[in-house]
């Protein structure tokens, strides 16, 4: 929630703005309602209507209220990349959880309130049901897996159940798990037509024919046959990198560990890592085929690449000894690259025609705050059992005060340089 601080909404997303303000004054329908009161075809209605209820008590939008439903859904990935993690070890859990805010992509994805981070959180609650199921010997969880297949497509129309079954049904599939993969493709199948048909009746019963055909289009046909550049490398190159140094240990992982997956006697962690290998793969490969490309629909992936890149601190072998070092090395430095960049970008501004705008106040304080943290860390706990959790999280901190001061409002007064409508907002609920 900290991190939604700016003045207006900007970019594709400001469209959200009026929907949710048109319900508020109009009230619930269908689909969401845009200029002149004609419905949209490119969404559900499920983010509105969360957006409207976080607003109605104080019967206004605002930065918060917009903000919230996509906070409270960050928190929940979170908490359930911990309980997957934990199932082996808390402290895999735990770590998971810190890579996972040391990912860019995902910090940004919810700053920039997109729309995929809710199948994000109903695909790593399916794999948790699913991957519990088995190893609790607990099947019913799976009609919990259904239930979240449901509102996923609820949320996101048909990709938002699709993202998810294909991570679920990847992992019966090198689990052998055959007769319970032929019973979910078999449900699964059916729930997705189900879906799409109420999809098209509510969209008939509230625009007509011509609209009906317009959503199924563009919520369907057209995230695959768009007027995009194909770039079927995107998601190999320039996608990944928006996930920091988080997929990179995960592809670090997978390079020193895949011999492992497919040995005979193979152990719990190696087939954790092997399940989170084909989740992270499957959706990179899935989301290669849609012309369509973009670095936040991919966001799925954190919960899997997150627990991948923490196994480097659960393998206490020398094969990750390097990586390890490394990672802490680079925590304890983060402050003073920060500083680093502020006082560049400070030189950059003497000769530039548009100078950057960072929140030098912010960048300085938090800093000057997390160095004396650092002299505290190395006086009192430097030969603690958990030292290497302590730094790893003093890297989150360092990173996510970079996240705020530095790149944020970089990017927020680029962007609204450019931006013809900006949606201003207050920030407080009230």
């Amino acid at each position: 929630m900290g991190l939604q601080y700016k003045l207006a909404i900007l970019n594709y997303t400001t469209r959200f703005v009026d929907f949710a303000d048109y319900m508020l004054y109009h009230g619930m329908t269908l689909f969401p309602i845009s200029d002149d009161l004609k419905p949209y075809p490119d969404y559900t209605i499920a983010n509105t209507f969360l957006a409207y209820l976080s607003s109605l008590p104080f019967g206004r939008l605002s930065i918060l209220s917009m903000g919230l439903p996509y906070c409270i859904c960050a928190a929940l990935i979170l908490v359930f990349t911990y309980k997957l993690g934990a199932l082996h070890d808390k402290k895999w859990g735990l770590y998971g959880v810190l890579f996972a805010l040391f990912t860019w992509g995902f910090l940004d994805a919810v700053n920039s309130l997109a729309l995929d981070v809710y199948p994000a959180l109903f695909t790593v609650v399916c794999f948790y049901l699913a991957y519990c199921a088995e190893l609790k010997r607990q099947p019913w969880r799976l009609a919990l897996v259904f239930l979240c297949l449901v509102l996923g497509f609820m949320f996101r129309g048909p990709i938002g159940l699709i993202g998810p079954a294909i991570v679920v049904g990847s992992y019966y599939l090198f689990s052998r798990q055959w007769r319970t993969l032929v019973l979910f493709s078999l449900v699964t199948g059916l729930l997705f037509i189900v879906g799409v048909a109420l999809l098209a009746w509510a969209a008939y019963i509230q625009g007509g024919e011509n609209f009906m055909r317009e959503v199924l289009m563009m919520q369907g046909l057209d995230r695959i046959a768009s007027n995009h550049r194909p770039r079927y490398y995107f998601y190999f190159t320039g996608g990944l990198i928006t996930y920091g140094i988080t997929v990179f240990f995960a592809l670090n992982v997978i390079a020193r560990k895949y011999k492992q997956f497919f040995t005979q006697a193979r152990s719990l962690d190696s087939s954790m890592l092997l399940y989170l290998t084909v989740w992270f793969l499957a959706l990179i490969l899935f989301f290669t085929i849609p012309n369509s490309k973009k670095a936040r629909y991919i966001i799925a992936i954190t919960p899997a690449i997150s627990l991948l890149a923490a196994y480097i601190f659960i393998d206490k072998s020398n094969m990750f000894s390097r990586a390890r070092n490394w990672v802490l090395g680079f925590c304890l430095k983060l402050p003073a690259i920060g500083v680093g960049l502020a006082l560049a970008v400070m030189i950059y501004n003497c000769y530039a025609s548009e100078p950057l705008k960072p929140n030098y106040i912010g960048v300085f304080t938090s800093f000057a705050i997390l160095t004396i943290v650092r002299y505290f860390m190395d006086r009192n706990y430097y030969v603690h059992p958990h030292r290497e959790l302590l730094v790893l999280a003093f890297g989150v901190a360092a990173f996510l005060a970079l996240d705020a001061f530095f790149f944020n409002p970089i990017t927020y007064y680029q962007e609204l340089a450019i931006e013809p409508t900006p949606k201003f907002l207050p920030y407080w609920f009230w």
